[in-house]
Formats: structure tokens, sequence, C-alpha cells
């Protein structure tokens, strides 16, 4: 009820992101301005001040009329030039018939004061303030020259204090109106501009790390492929020294490769929304190539490779994204993973999900590195056969299992190992579903 009410609000008086705060203020002000005209013609009518009742609904009419043209049709300048002019108009009007200095007037040339300042740009405030000041002023000297021309409208003294009691209740509200209105869009704008400020400081950090990614983490293993390349072009090498090199070549074309998918995956993730496809996936279907793929690296490196799948099982996700979270976490897996260790993956079902553990014998993750181990905080380390990594690869894990609707987690002791986990819904009855993310 209340997001609707706001929301009717936001209608009324104009969109933040499409309008000044200066015109919004306006239309609220007409709005108020509309309930009070209403209120006081009715009031004045039964206070037996016709001429005043008739005045106040013509201006009701004019005042409609300016709202709409400014709100609906974007006539906010001249509507605003419009409304000062029929304001001290109509504050004339009702000094001369409304008991001048004995009546209310005075105080509401005030109110018109704060209007004034809230609502017409910095540039007419040497017009309009003025103005209101000397309006005032002359309307004084006016009644202390001719005292006789003033009406007094008052029959009794409880007629004076009842208008005066309900001019301070209007001139109250507007002002509490007005003061909070601008409090609200100040705090407003200082939360965005400090959401901004976060949002560029981290575009900045995400900036450094792909440009430390690119000068540093990719440049050297280019590098170093370059250099097999020259010693295999400018030397007679020997048979077994030349498959050695050809090996060592390869492994670091595959770890080139390897990191080259990871950064530019997540720089399209920066860049642009991500396109997320959720289908029922078969686990057998969707990652058997994958692990397979994996136990191959794994045995180069002299490692242990385990993993079962069952057909029967189906989990709700995206094919491309689970496939890549997996061979991350394997690979990670395999590098701090010394040769002769052992590397396992299972699957088990718990209640409407399945969870998917990668488990190895490797050399663990201190406890200091642990909490801010899935962002771009964390430093990238060498693994155990001094692989090098761009720290990306979890990273990515995070916000691709994330996006898929997944959970992920770990548990680590140093020295003896590490398990990364995944939490993956059971297959639902749609058979499909296209998300788009923003990560």
């Amino acid at each position: 009820m209340i997001h609707r009410l706001k929301e009717y609000w936001i209608h009324l008086v104009g969109n933040p992101e499409a309008s000044t705060l200066e015109s919004r203020i306006f239309h609220a002000v007409c709005i108020v301005v509309l309930l009070g005209l209403g209120s006081n013609t009715l009031y004045n009518y039964v206070m037996d001040m016709p001429a005043l009742a008739i005045l106040m609904f013509f201006v009701f009419i004019l005042v409609c009329i300016l709202y709409y043209l400014s709100r609906f049709k974007g006539k906010y300048d001249i509507c605003l030039v419009i409304f000062q002019l029929l304001n001290i108009a109509l504050l004339v009007i009702n000094y001369y018939y409304n008991s001048g200095i004995s009546g209310p007037t005075y105080a509401i040339f005030i109110l018109s004061f704060l209007i004034s300042l809230a609502t017409v740009p910095a540039w007419q405030y040497w017009i309009w303030l003025p103005l209101n000041v000397i309006t005032i002023f002359g309307l004084l000297y006016y009644e202390d020259t001719y005292p006789n021309q003033i009406i007094n409208t008052y029959a009794e003294p409880t007629s004076r204090l009842i208008d005066f009691g309900y001019t301070y209740i209007v001139i109250a509200a507007m002002i509490m109106l007005i003061t909070s209105y601008i409090r609200n869009a100040f705090y407003r704008e200082k939360d965005e501009s400090s959401r901004k400020e976060t949002a560029l400081e981290q575009s900045n950090q995400t900036k450094d790390r792909l440009l430390s990614i690119l000068a540093h983490d990719l440049k050297e293993p280019l590098t170093s492929i370059q250099g097999f390349l020259e010693l295999l072009a400018d030397y007679n090498l020997e048979e077994s020294e030349r498959l050695s090199i050809q090996k060592q070549l390869l492994n670091r074309t595959k770890d080139t490769a390897y990191l080259l998918t990871n950064v530019l995956a997540w720089t399209k993730g920066q860049m642009e929304v991500v396109k997320v496809k959720l289908s029922n996936l078969r686990l057998y279907d969707t990652l058997d190539q994958t692990l397979k793929l994996v136990k191959g690296i794994a045995e180069e490196k002299g490692i242990e490779f385990i993993y079962k799948l069952s057909d029967h099982i189906c989990i709700l996700g995206d094919r491309d994204m689970l496939q890549l979270v997996i061979r991350n976490l394997a690979i990670n897996a395999i590098k701090f993973t010394y040769p002769g260790g052992k590397i396992s993956f299972d699957v088990q079902i718990k209640e409407d999900n399945c969870l998917l553990s990668i488990t190895d014998t490797g050399a663990g993750i201190p406890l200091f590195k642990q909490p801010g181990l899935f962002s771009l905080s964390a430093k990238s380390t060498f693994g155990t056969g001094k692989e090098k990594g761009a720290g990306l690869g979890l990273v990515l894990c995070k916000e691709f299992t994330e996006i898929q609707g997944g959970q992920i987690g770990f548990t680590s002791k140093e020295n003896e190992g590490s398990t990364f986990y995944l939490l993956m819904p059971l297959c639902s009855m749609i058979p499909q579903k296209v998300m788009l993310h923003n990560i």
C-alpha cells in the first residue's frame, strides 16, 4: 500500500530521474495549494466572505491549469512565472479584503517568500524576492496612508482568532512539506552520489586488476613461450631435449589458453549483461567430457583423479557456465596438489538440491587467505608445480554459480587439502528459462 502511494506521488510530482528538484517542489506546492484553495473556498463561504470564496475558486481553477501544463506538458518555466505573479496578485487582493495588517496576509507573504526560494532558479532570486518585499512594504505604506480603504472583514474577535489559527496550520504544513521534501531530496542525492562513488571505485579496481593481468600474468607465459620457440629455432637440440621443450611449450600454451579463457569470460561479465540460459541438465551428459579432460591434466602431473557420474541425476543450470565452474575448480585443485596426491569429484542429493564437491589432498589454504578467497582482492599464488594463474578462476566460479541460482563454498585446512562444493537445484518441471544478469 505504501509503495503504491509512493508511486502515485512520484507520478503527481515527477520522476527524480527525469525532472529537476525545483520542478518537483513546484508540483508538490501546487498540489498542496490546490488542497488549501479548495478548503479556503469552503471556509470563506462558511465565514460569510463570499467575495473571497469566489476569488479562491477562480484561483483554484488557474492553479489546476498551471499544474497540468507544467507537470504533463513540460511548460514548467512559463507556468512558474505565471504562478509567482498570480501568487503576489492574490496576496494583494487578500490583504485588501481580509483586514490588512489586522489579518494574516503578512504571514502568508513569508510563506510565499519560502515558496519562491524553493521553486525558482537561483538566477531569478533577484526578481521574485525583492518583488515580495517591495509588495508587502508597499501595502503597509498604503494602509498607513489610507487606513479607511482597507476592509475589516471580521465581525467579531473570535472570527479573527479562528482565521489566524487556521492560517498558522496551513503555513506550518506548507513549511513542513517543503523542508521535508528538500531534506529527502538532499539525502537521496547524497546516497546516489555515494553509490556512484562506490561503483566508480569498484570500476577502477576492476580496471587496475585487468591491467595487472594483461601486463604480468598474461605477458609472462607468452614471453616464456617465445623463449621456447627461439630455442627450437636457433639451436640444434638433442631429440630428448627437443621433446622436453615441446612438452613444456605445450603445457605453457595450455596454461595461457586457460588463463585467457578466464580473462575473457570475466571481462565480458564486467562489460555487458550476461545471458543465463537455465535448462534441465543431465549431469553425465554435461560434465563427463569436462571431467575426462581434467583427469588427463591431473594424470600428466602424477595426480590421481577419481570421479563418478550418475546418468539419472538432473540439475537446473546453464550448461556452459556449469562446465566452466567445474573446470576451474578442478584445475585449481590440480594446481595446488602435489604429484602423487589425489582429487575426487563427488555427487550427493540433498533434499531438492544436488551437492557437487571436489576434494583434494593438496596444500590447503592458509586461514588468513580464506575470507577474501572469492574476491578480486585475493592475490594469485603459484601452484605446487609453479603454475601461475590470474586469480580470476574462483571469482568467476562464485559469480557464475550464484546467477544460476546455486551456492558455492569451501572447507580447507593448511597442508591437508581443500573441498570446494556447489549446491545446485535439481531439475524443475520448467524445461527452459532464460535470464539476464549483470555481473
